[in-house]
């Protein structure tokens, strides 16, 4: 008969020893997990309930500071010139009165200037000359009145050319009345021809936005109308209202133009804005705009009911300050979760803290 070595025997009885191990080893794990009471995630929150009330009907709109359309000063060259001192820029606040650029005069308008000058010396030396042959019989009276209306003709030629500053090889040019710079049509350097546009200028105090209103919603706004306008990089909304609204729809936008004025100040010309036109009231559910969980899942709230958080899915409308309008399976009276509201999930446990 065959030996069977003492080795093998002991291989055998270690590894009988090792799954005598991992049983008492995995009964006394069970037993502790039986022993203790299972532990449950629990959030605090402060609730607020939904209610149900009146609010603003609001039509939402997108357009830029403008200047009003009777605020647009445009300056022109007085006379053909050379732009030598461009002294403000794009969208600087100026008062009446402040310097806006240099010029000096362009040959032309120095040559018309001297030529409307040589003509008044003439006139008058003329005129001069056929009141003392008229003395002596040498000359008619109708030659003395056309000498006249020659000498007339001249200087206001003349004072024309005098007011348009040729009189002056160098000139300041002005602003008119405080506003701001919108817009510079010329620049050191430039030669430009009487009457050519330098800068356009805004009255101070009289800027407008200009709101893009879609077409489909435009039946509803009308001039007078509430609205609150905000920069679109933020800050605090203003009240204005509604000025006029147009009822030509641009064929590219399908959007008509309502005209809301501003106080000088509010916004800078140009500045790209959003208004709410209040167009009405209507009956709503509205909860804390807190409430509202905005993830990959959708927009729901946490009602609370006995302790217990319960999500529901819900469809957020407009903001009313704090408030959001709600729309979907919840009611009036509902206890929803406000702070802490980003922290639960569906059938949690909730205990109340202070608001």
């Amino acid at each position: 008969m065959r030996r069977i070595p003492a080795w093998t025997w002991g291989l055998a009885a270690a590894a009988l020893v090792a799954v005598l191990l991992f049983l008492l080893l995995h009964k006394g794990g069970d037993e502790e997990a039986d022993s203790g009471p299972e532990v449950q995630a629990t959030a605090t929150v402060t609730l607020a309930p939904v209610q149900s009330q009146d609010v603003a009907t609001v039509v939402r709109a997108y357009g830029t500071i403008q200047p009003a359309a009777d605020a647009a000063i445009t300056v022109a060259a007085p006379k053909a010139a050379v732009v030598t001192g461009l002294l403000v820029g794009l969208g600087q606040q100026v008062r009446a009165g402040q310097p806006l650029l240099t010029l000096a005069n362009a040959p032309a308008t120095q040559q018309a200037y001297r030529q409307a000058a040589d003509a008044v010396s003439f006139a008058e030396t003329d005129l001069a000359r056929l009141q003392r042959m008229a003395g002596e019989h040498l000359a008619t009276n109708d030659q003395v009145s056309a000498a006249q209306k020659t000498l007339a003709d001249a200087r206001a030629a003349l004072a024309a050319q005098t007011a348009q500053g040729a009189d002056r090889t160098s000139q300041v040019v002005t602003a008119p009345a405080a506003a701001v710079v919108t817009a510079l049509a010329a620049k050191a350097g430039d030669r430009v021809a009487q009457d050519s546009p330098l800068l356009t200028l805004a009255r101070s105090g009289a800027l407008a936005a200009a709101l893009n209103v879609q077409s489909d919603a435009a039946g509803a706004v009308r001039a007078g109308q509430a609205a609150s306008v905000i920069s679109a990089f933020g800050g605090a909304p203003l009240a204005v209202r509604l000025s006029t609204v147009g009822r030509l729809s641009d064929p590219a936008t399908r959007a008509v133009t309502a005209i809301a004025p501003v106080p000088a100040g509010a916004f800078p010309v140009g500045e790209a804005v959003q208004a709410d036109i209040v167009t009405g009231t209507h009956q709503a559910l509205v909860a804390p705009r807190a409430a509202v969980v905005f993830d990959e899942t959708g927009a729901h709230v946490f009602t609370v009911v006995g302790g217990k958080a319960h999500r529901v899915f819900v469809k957020a409308g407009a903001d009313h300050g704090d408030q959001i309008e709600l729309t979907g399976p919840i009611a009036a009276g509902a206890t929803v979760a406000v702070q802490g509201a980003y922290e639960l999930q569906d059938g949690m446990s909730v205990r109340t803290g202070a608001p």
